[in-house]
């Protein structure tokens, strides 16, 4: 039988949970501010126009620099510039002196468009223990190409080939062309260029553009010619699709740097350890 409310006692106090206390003044769910990730890549096409812009100049500024060095050392006083040039010492001397600067430029850029590190902002993911076998499949592809290469009408000589003028330049162009050289171009091609051909056209037209402009740098050193071009524009189809695939810019790296290794070490076995380079020079 229910008790009349006049009967209960006067001090009792209505007691509120403490979780419903603290619910009560905790803010709706729905209001609570959660930070967008910046979509993959972070940077912009006019970024990678920049980018190239800036390379073009700071290679022509350390080149001046470089003929200018040169001219006054009393052996090059009289060298005429179009000699100068064509000098490993000079040309590759400027580019190994630029490249470190366009590299920081680049790194500059993307830390001030993505807020995450730098290795993952532009998907270097290094591989690991699999890091050989992309170093040694560079080298095989190498040999592949080469070997495919003799059914076409490759010139005997190139533009390129006028940078070998002796041993001290061959070791220089090899050391620059295994370190130095396919890390911009990568960082470039596969980690700038390619990742937002992809986003806005998809991975088969990504994967030719970026091919197609890869091997167009290299235009002026094979003489536009359509053979040597074309072995280039396949190399850099590979080197894309690899970086695709396995979501890695030091993969294709490591591919190109295998690459570059296998031509270099076979051109020093066919000029007796760049001592006859008149022989494969043409």
């Amino acid at each position: 039988m229910p008790m009349p409310s006049e009967s209960l006692p006067e001090n009792i106090e209505t007691v509120t949970p403490p979780v419903l206390a603290q619910a009560a003044f905790a803010p709706p769910i729905d209001f609570v501010a959660v930070p967008a990730k910046k979509s993959f890549p972070a940077w912009s096409g006019w970024n990678v126009l920049a980018i190239a812009g800036f390379t073009g100049v700071i290679i022509l500024v350390f080149t001046l620099i470089a003929l200018f060095v040169v001219r006054a050392l009393p052996e090059y006083r009289n060298a005429p510039l179009a000699e100068l040039a064509t000098n490993a010492k000079v040309v590759i001397g400027a580019q190994a002196a630029a490249y470190p600067v366009v590299l920081l430029f680049i790194f500059l850029l993307v830390r001030t468009k993505s807020d995450e590190p730098f290795g993952q902002a532009v998907q270097w993911n290094w591989p690991g223990i699999t890091a050989p076998a992309f170093l040694a499949g560079g080298m095989i592809l190498a040999l592949v190409v080469d070997g495919l290469a003799r059914f076409l009408p490759i010139p005997k000589s190139l533009p390129m080939d006028t940078f070998f003028h002796d041993a001290s330049s061959a070791y220089m162009m090899a050391a620059f062309g295994i370190t130095l050289a396919p890390l911009l171009e990568e960082m470039f091609f596969r980690g700038l260029l390619f990742p937002l051909l992809r986003r806005s056209y998809g991975v088969v037209v990504g994967v030719i553009v970026t091919a197609l402009a890869f091997a167009a740098i290299h235009g002026a050193q094979l003489g536009y010619a359509w053979a040597p071009v074309l072995s280039i524009f396949v190399v850099g189809v590979v080197f894309t699709v690899v970086r695709s695939r396995s979501n890695s810019v030091a993969a294709s790296f490591l591919m190109h740097s295998g690459y570059n290794f296998a031509l270099f070490t076979a051109l020093w076995i066919a000029s007796d350890h760049y001592r006859h380079l008149e022989k494969v020079t043409g």
